[in-house]
């Protein structure tokens, strides 16, 4: 039976690591009767954590795609990772779903991570949706349970719900809407009596929801101010407008592993959520004038655009392209066009998925999600759509990564295969980089945190069956002057027949830091011919590229051609080469040259009580604290970091902070080095 767009209901499943999101995930597949008994993560037996390092680590990698139907609903939900150095995969799953299903535990919801999450939410501008889980776990002081929300994540929460208690402890569930109670045992549902007891503040707080639904509409209001009552359906369509409006935010909670209050999930879920027609459309570029702004209706009668916003690789099946139709309809069999590459797609089977379980469907309509698999030329990010009426959606954004290695495979003849390996990862997982350093011939792997970069690490061996060794990336050093000072280069040779002869006399004087190298031709009367300028030119850029000190490049220079000679007839370019070469060594060796290191600029975001310790690693690391920014409860470090003394900092700060401190980096100057730490440099070099 066809799903029309208006019937389906895109949830994404976030929130910090160990919040019970997966377990959530699990509970709704039981409560449907999808599955017959409810996966452990313990036991690495549920739906969505099917990967065997997810099975092993016991937490979500990477997302995972479930569908399931409830009132005749069509809801497809992504489960997505908390781990903090995964948390950037959700950004691209906002494109795809019309709300965010934000879990969090009574225990506390402080993390940078749910910060960020709470941050990529915003920025997408998408209703969302609170799930307090766990609620098995100790009292549950509801009252200063919403004042922590408020005063952590700055949310004013509409509770929709109540816990139901008896004799001290939460048993079910108190509906403030219908005015219902619900107990659960063994998953099972049963009516209750709402407690004599509580019937003043079930009243109290159920006002308020009256109140906000009726302020999403003048005619509601109208009605409200005017006393007179509004009927259920009137408040469950102010609650929709609301939550659509994203005036509302709703709160709800449960036990996902007791299988408490899933269905009053699920019926929250279908009667308030929005559909993906709440988008109305979306906007995209043509792909040929950039500047051209068009939309597409969320609408099976616009023509098909989608976008992939997941990339998996399956070991049977290869890649998998999850895919969200924004307009259209997509027909396995079909061809579209990969406007993002100019190229044309070839659809093969489009595929439901419950996990790693595929099921496979002749077609997929606007708003829905899907997954296909072998796309020849399909990243994740790209756009793909009607040939005849092409669209491209704004690129995918992710953070540079903030921690590197250096790779190496332990056999020569593996080396290719190794570079082959890192392609297909990086193809899959956005946060990470991989590229040869020109100046230390290292391979480096990049990422967004030690264990994303082991993570990778272990794929490679496993899957590849590669032996990898890891080592610390070379520090990309320079060296430069710091006074002026002339040389001579002089070169002569005579071997009978024609001989070599190069002459010239260079002054080299510092530049500012950042200024590179500058070239002058200050040659008069032609002591050195113009035809071998650009030769000595290129003898001087040659030897910039190995200094004296410990043969490191040469930077920010300026080196100035002011005297030579030449022979008429011995004199070539490559004597000229040669004689440059040696006068800038010359002349650097009596200009002091000093050893420069890269520094790096961090932001570093930490709850309030950790600030000293950060701040004393940070000056432990010759860091320079630019500014603290105080951020209600947090505070944001700007600090300058040499980066040789960057080594292990991401898991420093998730140690110092209780996996709760967050950082970024970036390419700052370059500085000196102090002459205690280059002496060292220097000798390590000459070994």
């Amino acid at each position: 039976m066809p799903i029309f767009t208006q019937d389906l209901r895109n949830i994404a499943l976030v929130g910090q690591q160990g919040v019970g999101k997966t377990t959530l995930a699990e509970a709704m597949l039981y409560q449907i009767g999808i599955i017959g008994k409810m996966g452990s993560i313990k036991e690495g037996s549920t739906v969505c954590d099917y990967d065997k390092l997810e099975q092993e680590r016991r937490f979500s990698i990477n997302p995972a795609l479930l569908h399931l139907s409830w009132k005749k609903k069509k809801i497809n939900v992504l489960d997505t990772p908390g781990f903090a150095d995964f948390i950037e995969k959700t950004r691209p799953i906002f494109k795809a779903v019309e709300t965010a299903l934000v879990v969090i535990s009574p225990s506390g919801f402080s993390g940078s991570e749910l910060t960020r999450i709470l941050g990529y939410i915003e920025e997408e501008k998408l209703p969302k949706m609170l799930f307090i889980n766990k609620m098995e776990e100790g009292e549950l002081n509801f009252s200063s349970l919403l004042e922590e929300i408020k005063k952590e994540l700055n949310i004013t929460p509409l509770p929709l719900q109540y816990p139901l208690i008896q004799q001290g402890k939460i048993i079910g569930i108190i509906d403030l809407i219908e005015l219902k109670a619900k107990s659960y045992f063994q998953g099972k549902a049963k009516e209750e009596k709402i407690p004599s007891e509580e019937e003043a503040k079930v009243k109290e707080i159920r006002e308020k929801i009256v109140e906000a639904a009726a302020e999403t509409s003048d005619e509601l209001v109208e009605k409200y101010l005017e006393g007179e009552q509004l009927s259920l359906d009137e408040i469950r369509k102010g609650i929709r407008e609301g939550i659509q409006q994203r005036s509302i935010v709703p709160l709800i909670f449960g036990s996902a592993l007791n299988s408490v209050g899933i269905d009053l999930l699920l019926d929250a879920v279908v009667n308030y959520l929005p559909s993906p027609e709440w988008r109305k459309s979306v906007k995209g570029k043509t792909p040929k004038e950039t500047s051209q702004e068009i939309e597409r209706k969320i609408s099976v009668d616009d023509p098909f655009s989608a976008l992939v916003f997941l990339n998996l690789s399956e070991m049977h099946l290869g890649e998998m392209s999850f895919l969200k139709v924004y307009s259209g309809t997509l027909s396995s069999g079909s061809a579209v066009y990969n406007s993002t590459k100019d190229e044309e797609e070839k659809i093969g089977q489009i595929y439901l998925v419950q996990g790693n379980k595929r099921e496979e469907i002749p077609e997929v309509l606007a708003g829905d999600i899907a997954v296909l698999a072998k796309l020849k030329n399909t990243g994740i990010g790209d756009t793909l759509c009607a040939k005849d009426s092409p669209i491209i959606f704004s690129p995918l954004d992710f953070s540079e990564p903030n921690t590197s290695v250096a790779l190496k495979s332990k056999e020569e003849k593996d080396e290719q295969r190794m570079s082959v390996a890192l392609s297909r990862m990086i193809k899959v997982d956005p946060l990470l980089k991989a590229e040869v350093d020109r100046e230390s011939g290292q391979t480096i792997l990049s990422g967004m945190g030690k264990v994303h970069l082991d993570l990778t690490i272990e794929r490679i061996k496993r899957e590849f069956n590669i032996d990898v060794i890891t080592e610390d990336p070379k520090v990309p050093y320079r060296e430069t002057i710091t006074t002026v000072s002339e040389a001579q280069g002089k070169y002569k040779r005579q071997s009978g027949g024609r001989g070599q002869y190069g002459d010239v006399w260079l002054r080299v004087k510092p530049l500012s830091r950042g200024e590179g190298f500058n070239f002058v031709d200050a040659i008069k009367g032609g002591a050195v011919p113009s035809r071998f300028i650009p030769s000595v030119e290129k003898g001087v850029k040659e030897a910039m590229k190995k200094g004296i000190l410990a043969s490191y490049p040469m930077v920010d220079m300026e080196i100035t051609l002011f005297d030579g000679s030449y022979h008429p007839v011995d004199s070539s370019d490559i004597a000229f080469q040669i004689a440059a070469s040696m006068g800038l060594k010359k002349a650097v060796e009596q200009a002091k040259p000093i050893l420069l290191e890269p520094i790096m600029e961090l932001e570093v975001e930490v709850p309030s009580e950790f600030l000293g310790d950060i701040n004393a690693d940070l000056n432990s690391r010759r860091g320079k604290i630019l500014e603290v920014q105080p951020l209600g409860g947090k505070e944001r470090i700007k600090v300058r970091v040499p980066l040789a003394e960057l080594k292990n900092y991401s898991t420093t700060l998730r140690s110092l902070t209780q996996g709760r401190g967050i950082f970024s980096r970036k390419f700052s100057h370059y500085e000196r080095v102090p002459d205690e730490i280059a002496q060292k440099i220097i000798n390590q070099a000459t070994k």
